[in-house]
């Protein structure tokens, strides 16, 4: 399944990755990378998306559609 989400790098260094949208409902992580911050979203949907610890939803089943936060649109963030 496709989730839409918004990366961007905060005024502190860290990495913001953020979907909002679907039943799992809005999920907001920050992190040191990039990377690190779109692994723990993808780990945080996969969670959500399982009913319970045995319903065994495969990790293939979340597929993030990474775009860059306009920085500027969302208020915050470094300005250049």
């Amino acid at each position: 399944m496709k989730f839409p989400c918004t990366v961007r790098r905060l005024d502190n260094g860290r990495w913001l990755a953020r979907h909002t949208g679907s039943r799992e409902g809005t999920v907001e992580i920050t992190a040191p990378s990039r990377d690190e911050a779109l692994a723990k979203l993808r780990g945080e949907l996969h969670y959500r998306a399982e009913l319970c610890p045995c319903s065994a939803v495969p990790d293939e089943y979340v597929e993030l559609e990474v775009r860059e936060a306009d920085q500027r649109a969302e208020g915050t963030g470094r300005r250049r």
